[in-house]
């Protein structure tokens, strides 16, 4: 350490509180003494110490070692020769003459000043205890380095003179942070720290105001670094340089030594680690684990992540241990049933899916569904990798055969069982790369591949063109930022998704059906953004608390373009459970697509098991070349709303969503799985 005046008692007080808010049963930290700070001129009576962990993950500085203590050599006590003592000297009286302050060194506070926090004036009555009373004021002004002195004499005219001595703390010139970080800097930048103090340069260092702004910055509990995600001390070692006016902070971070997950059985530990951005060795930033706690949580693979603890390592000085529990949920799911949809209507349904395949987060599932309209039946297995390299990049492989109902019953044909219902049978597959650019952004790279055939379904001359086959093949790039609390419930953050997609398609009719749409090659081009944002009227989640009960205004915007000559199977399509829920299934299509979303999401009970939802929808597809007359379509944007109330209900395999909508068409009962958005 430079030679300086080294500044004793710095550290502000602090309440006894404990360490971390996640351990309320670990031992609350030391208090600090809230004694009024003195600068000491000798150095070398507070050497830098190291910082050791506190409860919790806090560190403070350890107490200085004792000196050590020369024994003293022994002493022959000496014959008693001394004269006895005299009386003592009779006490000072009178009126004050005169009151000097005497400045060693500079004089940048005036004499005006420190009169102005001393109660005794000149001509007033003498007392010993009111100059001792001026003495402390004095020394509580902050400005002045050691003790106030202060001697009372007869004044030659009668009366008393008090003169007062003070040494004034060096200006500051300059306010150095220094942390134990890699590159020496606070965690937060030090011209953020110094913005955020009275204390300033070219000023006289007053400790008083050192003192509120060391708490209001390094407060364990309410300081502006710790809402920042840091815990922080400040070294003993803090001084001033009397020859150059340097303000020396040394601040000591906690760091991480290890992170320990607790309470996996199947899934393995690298499985959770892998997706922690906060790593041993790093500074300890509470707010990057938290949001390393909600990437965790939304694998789906646990119950429940967290709380975390911060557990101090006595073998390493300024370290902490974290601990991370988990509850692991049941991967594994066997399902026989009868499901039912706006859009297929009645279908039976088996399902054999694995979400923890081998313990390593790889999802492995096989569907199969049986009935709807045409009694048709679909094939599905998919499959998800989600840690292919050390760069987190994942895999998503979707293969299947599978019947789409893309319209209500009746409108181009007739009801369960009738040949001549309108649909659509896609044979192909999907493989997506995805990787983290950041803990909230990601980028994937998707291809699709697929045959799509349309029943022989007998409809007018005019609607002919709905009877369209066609080979699709398209490569498409995503990015997508992600802030939300809980994917599958979100109450707070957003989504925010740009999607890009080129093609080719090579398109026939139906037994030679005529349509605007001449058979053979096109280009597929397709923009789209989606817009979701998730505001909780009750505050954000308590820490690890994912799933607490909050009412939730949820909104969204989606927004698509695609070229003209786009088959018909490849339009945007709007209508249903998932967009206008007061509109016939795919009612309106185009290339061009909006639609704006509201809905207000209110617990019922005491968990979030059960929400009550007010909606409303707003939207178009528009612009197509495929203007039929079963469904009526448009050239121009024209928005069609509605509104209307749901219930959802958590379930093992996700949300059960019921809503009853009410549009221009009267109202309608619509029943799907997953929230709407």
């Amino acid at each position: 350490m430079s030679a300086g005046l080294v500044l004793t008692c710095l550290t502000p007080a602090r309440a006894q509180e404990p360490a971390n808010p996640t351990n309320p049963t670990a031992p609350a930290a030391p208090a600090n003494p809230a004694a009024p700070p003195t600068v000491n001129p000798n150095p070398a009576a507070h050497p830098t110490q190291p910082a050791t962990p506190g409860p919790g993950g806090a560190v403070a500085p350890p107490p200085a070692a004792p000196a050590p203590v020369t024994p003293a050599p022994p002493v022959t006590p000496a014959p008693d020769t001394a004269a006895p003592a005299g009386p003592p000297a009779p006490p000072l009286s009178g009126k004050i003459a005169q009151i000097v302050i005497v400045h060693k060194g500079t004089a940048n506070i005036s004499n005006a000043a420190i009169r102005a926090v001393m109660a005794q004036k000149e001509g007033e009555q003498y007392s010993q205890a009111a100059a001792e009373k001026d003495q402390a004021n004095i020394k509580g002004m902050g400005y002045f380095n050691g003790e106030i002195g202060l001697d009372a004499t007869p004044d030659p005219a009668g009366g008393v003179d008090l003169t007062y001595t003070v040494v004034e703390n060096p200006i500051v010139k300059s306010i150095r942070f220094i942390a134990n970080t890699p590159t020496r800097e606070p965690s937060v930048p030090s011209a953020t720290l110094k913005g955020l103090m009275d204390t300033k340069e070219g000023q006289v260092l007053n400790t008083n105001t050192l003192v509120r702004d060391l708490d209001r910055l390094f407060n364990r509990q309410t300081g502006y670094m710790r809402s920042k995600g840091y815990i922080v001390d400040i070294s003993s070692d803090i001084n001033i340089d009397p020859n150059n006016g340097v303000l020396t902070v040394p601040l000591i971070e906690a760091h991480i030594d290890q992170i320990r997950i607790q309470g996996n059985k199947k899934t393995k530990t690298v499985v959770v680690t892998r997706e922690l951005l906060s790593k041993p060795g790093d500074v300890l930033d509470e707010n990057k684990l938290q949001r390393d706690m909600t990437k965790v949580y939304n694998t789906g693979l646990f119950d429940q992540v967290g709380p975390y603890q911060l557990e101090p390592n006595p073998d390493v000085l300024g370290r902490v241990n974290v601990i991370v529990p988990v509850v692991e949920k049941r991967s594994g799911q066997v399902s026989v049933g009868v499901g039912y949809s706006s859009r297929s209507k009645l279908v039976g349904r088996a399902e054999l899916a694995e979400n923890n395949f081998r313990g390593l987060g790889e999802h492995v599932s096989l569907q199969w569904e049986v009935g709807g309209i045409t009694s048709q039946s679909s094939v599905e297995l998919g499959f998800y990798e989600p840690y292919l390299d050390k760069n987190h990049t994942s895999l998503d492989l979707d293969l299947y055969d599978k019947v789409i109902y893309r319209f209500d019953t009746g409108t181009f044909g007739g009801g369960v069982g009738d040949t001549n219902t309108y649909t659509e049978t896609h044979k192909g597959g999907t493989v997506g790369l995805n990787r983290p650019l950041s803990d909230t952004l990601l980028a994937s790279l998707t291809g699709r591949f697929e045959n799509v055939s349309t029943n022989d379904v007998s409809v007018p001359v005019t609607d002919a063109f709905i009877r369209q086959n066609g080979t699709v093949g398209v490569v498409g790039f995503r990015a997508v930022s992600n802030t939300r609390d809980n994917n599958l419930s979100p109450a707070t953050g957003g989504l925010a998704s740009l999607s890009y997609e080129l093609g080719l398609a090579n398109t026939s009719t139906v037994n030679n059906a005529p349509t605007p749409l001449a058979p053979g090659r096109h280009n597929i081009g397709k923009v789209g953004l989606d817009l979701r944002r998730y505001i909780s009227l009750q505050g954000p989640r308590k820490p690890n608390n994912f799933r607490e009960p909050k009412k939730v205004i949820a909104v969204r915007a989606l927004l698509g373009y695609a070229n003209s000559d786009v088959p018909f199977f490849e339009q945007y399509f709007l209508g249903g459970a998932d967009s206008l829920r007061g509109s016939e299934t795919d009612r309106y299509w185009g290339n061009k697509l909006a639609l704006f979303q509201g809905e207000l999401r209110v617990p019922l009970g005491k968990s979030n098991s059960l929400q009550g939802v007010l909606f409303t929808d707003a939207g178009d597809a528009w612009g197509s070349i495929y203007q039929g007359t079963g469904l009526q379509q448009h050239q121009n944007f024209s928005l069609t709303t509605d509104f209307g109330v749901g219930l959802r209900l958590d379930t093992p395999v996700g949300p059960i969503r019921l809503d009853q909508a009410f549009g221009r068409d009267g109202s309608r009962t619509q029943f799907s799985i997953g929230q709407s958005f």
